[in-house]
């Protein structure tokens, strides 16, 4: 893992071990409280490629970036390039630009991430490949499937550049977590303070829960634990 892709003082593997405990709607619970209304990257991305159940994916992001253009690509295997650097624990976050009938990810992308240790991909567009990439167990959070291989409407413009995702802008290094609700985009400068808060409401959550099993009233157990409301 290169030092320079990732932003935290807390160790990478961590940072993710701690965020997969914890699911999106804590996290969006703490975003709303921040008046941070639009870090929900929106109902259309749903991972396709693997059933979650109450598993949570997290990473931080290594952004990539596609334009419209039909015109073949000049450059010596860009895409092959771009895939080989992408960096263990990281989730590729992928804008899909204008282009909503192509698949932007298959089987060898999926294939190289595995053997790097990559934790997911979200994309704004479509993926290929996924009855391939469901037997792998690999998270790919998007739109749809497609058969059509983006490299034929659109160019691989650049990657790990901010982008804009559903109205979010997405910077390399951010972090993203995904569960069977969605994905939520955590900006960096906050992700470790959220992390810390998100771990409080957790276990006030855990307690509350409880006190419910053991037949206390849900207004009693909320002033125990000093929630405003269930």
């Amino acid at each position: 893992m290169d030092q320079k892709l990732y932003p935290y003082s807390i160790p990478i593997k961590e940072m993710v071990a701690r965020y997969e405990k914890i699911y999106t709607a804590a996290i969006n619970d703490i975003f709303q409280a921040r008046g941070l209304h639009n870090q929900w990257v929106g109902p259309d991305i749903k991972c396709i490629t693997k059933d979650l159940e109450r598993s949570v994916v997290a990473g931080y992001a290594f952004t990539v970036q596609w334009i419209s253009d039909p015109l073949p690509d000049e450059r010596d295997k860009p895409a092959a390039k771009m895939v080989e650097s992408y960096p263990e624990d990281a989730i590729i976050v992928v804008d899909a630009g204008s282009d909503q009938v192509s698949g932007f990810w298959g089987e060898l992308a999926t294939t190289v991430c595995l053997k790097n240790g990559v934790r997911g991909a979200v994309i704004n567009g479509g993926a290929k490949d996924t009855g391939f990439v469901r037997k792998m167990g690999f998270p790919i959070f998007c739109r749809f499937s497609s058969p059509v291989d983006g490299f034929y409407r659109s160019r691989l413009h650049g990657w790990q550049v901010p982008i804009w995702f559903n109205g979010i802008r997405v910077n390399p290094g951010d972090f993203i977590v995904g569960d069977s609700d969605g994905v939520l985009v955590i900006p960096q400068e906050i992700a470790e303070e959220v992390l810390l808060e998100a771990e409080r409401i957790m276990e006030q959550e855990n307690i509350t829960r409880d006190l419910l099993h053991q037949g206390v009233s849900a207004e009693v157990a909320s002033e125990k634990t000093g929630r405003k409301d269930l």
